[in-house]
């Protein structure tokens, strides 16, 4: 059988397929800017844009040799909770920002709820791309392979903040939190062979981001420096239990 273009070149695809997401995002959220509409209906159009790209990840889904629930849009394993520690590090790191800064007093009602389709949609657009479509065409190369070279191209390509003039600490330790978070939700995926958790954090995660107080001072460094911190210990926890149970089932399969 003929292999497709996914399968000659999976680290190439793999890019493509970032940049595209990267891509409809950018454009949602630049045409109503450039067009100078309120940031409310910025993030509308934008959240109309991610939708549309949503669909067309979905579309190339089912166009692969793979069905939807291959890619991660099913139950997670009963047996794979224990080894992601039941998600306590992401849940804590989502803990410190609200507890330190709290809500943001300038966000209306009606902006909760447009900040909350938005970040929905970027948590399904993102994993849908980064960590279904993404691992799937890198796993031919095997699975330690496809979790890092997905990492490194979310983390890499969140790099576009540096666009927006912020402290270069903070860029710094913002590309880290992007790549650890990639490398981790990947370790999820791999382990618990389901989307649909890490959709959930990552949209709680934008979403937390978006109504909290936000700030650049040595305050919110140390706080991003701590998270930082806490999602290497987690990555590297769940990477030394994946190449355990990794040995163990490649212990049966020759003892078999």
């Amino acid at each position: 059988m003929k292999k497709s273009f996914v399968q000659k070149h999976p680290y190439i695809a793999t890019v493509l397929i970032g940049l595209l997401c990267t891509f409809m995002t950018a454009l949602g959220m630049a045409i109503p800017q450039i067009m100078g509409l309120d940031m409310d209906t910025v993030y509308i159009v934008a959240t109309i844009f991610l939708v549309i790209s949503i669909a067309l990840g979905i579309a190339i889904m089912k166009k692969s040799r793979f069905t939807i629930a291959e890619y991660g849009f099913r139950r997670s394993e009963k047996r794979s909770y224990s080894k992601v520690w039941w998600y306590t590090p992401l849940i804590l790191i989502e803990i410190l920002p609200i507890l330190i800064f709290g809500f943001s007093s300038m966000i209306t009602p009606i902006q909760y709820i447009i900040f909350a389709f938005f970040t929905i949609a970027v948590g399904f657009n993102e994993e849908i791309y980064f960590r279904a479509l993404a691992l799937k065409f890198m796993e031919e190369k095997g699975r330690k392979k496809a979790i890092i070279w997905s990492s490194i191209i979310f983390g890499t390509l969140h790099l576009v903040n540096a666009m927006n003039g912020k402290n270069a600490l903070y860029l710094v330790l913002q590309m880290l939190f992007a790549f650890l978070v990639g490398l981790i939700l990947a370790e999820i995926v791999s382990i618990t062979k389901s989307l649909w958790i890490v959709i959930i954090w990552h949209a709680s995660h934008d979403y937390i981001s978006s109504i909290t107080e936000e700030s650049l001072d040595q305050k919110a460094l140390i706080i991003i420096a701590i998270q930082v911190i806490i999602l290497l210990v987690y990555a590297i926890s769940i990477w030394k239990k994946s190449n355990v149970e990794d040995k163990e089932i490649l212990n049966l399969d020759l003892n078999s």
